[in-house]
């Protein structure tokens, strides 16, 4: 199953219509895991408001409704934020470029607690190739390690986040594809 489509199902599984496809997906992707997280707080945020306000008889929902559904689903968002943002006064942001210069990746290296370091990078304008795989690499000056693998979306962008060890000075990222070194971006 294609990441796109089963990013769109992933309603699916909250009215209770298990795909063994769908589900495999999910387990596999971290976006999508944090995507069904994200949209199960929403479900239950509505639902827990509606059984609270629930009138003897079904009403179409009033425009001071919707918009308190709408309120609800953006404290949903900023309460997230909140905790998916760094919090770290000493963040340190790094530019990766293509080949020809071209930016295309902004990563925010922060703390995240005793022992990890937090790595959020977000792509824009990277070729998009149907379950293309790329690899994030992180180095200091004594050593290197791939920090994880993500996809990109039909406009060549994407959000991820990584944990690396933070018994390092982690100061260039690189990317490539899977199973081809030849570098996509730099730092």
């Amino acid at each position: 199953m294609r990441h796109e489509e089963a990013f769109k199902r992933l309603p699916d599984l909250l009215d209770d219509r298990d795909d063994p496809d769908l589900l495999a997906h999910v387990h596999a992707c971290a976006d999508c895991q944090r995507q069904l997280f994200l949209l199960g707080r929403v479900d239950r945020m509505l639902r827990d408001g509606a059984a609270a306000r629930e009138v003897p008889r079904q009403r179409w929902p009033t425009v001071r409704q919707l918009l308190a559904a709408a309120a609800a689903v953006a404290a949903a968002v900023a309460a997230t934020l909140v905790l998916v943002v760094p919090r770290n006064a000493h963040a340190h942001e790094l530019i990766l470029t293509s080949v020809s210069g071209r930016p295309m990746a902004h990563a925010v290296m922060g703390h995240s607690d005793a022992r990890n370091a937090s790595l959020a990078l977000t792509v824009h304008g990277m070729p998009s190739i149907s379950g293309h795989v790329y690899v994030l690499w992180a180095g200091d000056d004594q050593s290197s390690m791939q920090v994880g693998r993500f996809m990109v979306d039909q406009s060549g962008s994407c959000h991820a986040r990584f944990n690396l060890p933070a018994n390092h000075d982690w100061h260039r990222l690189w990317i490539t594809h899977v199973g081809n070194p030849a570098v996509v971006a730099t730092t």
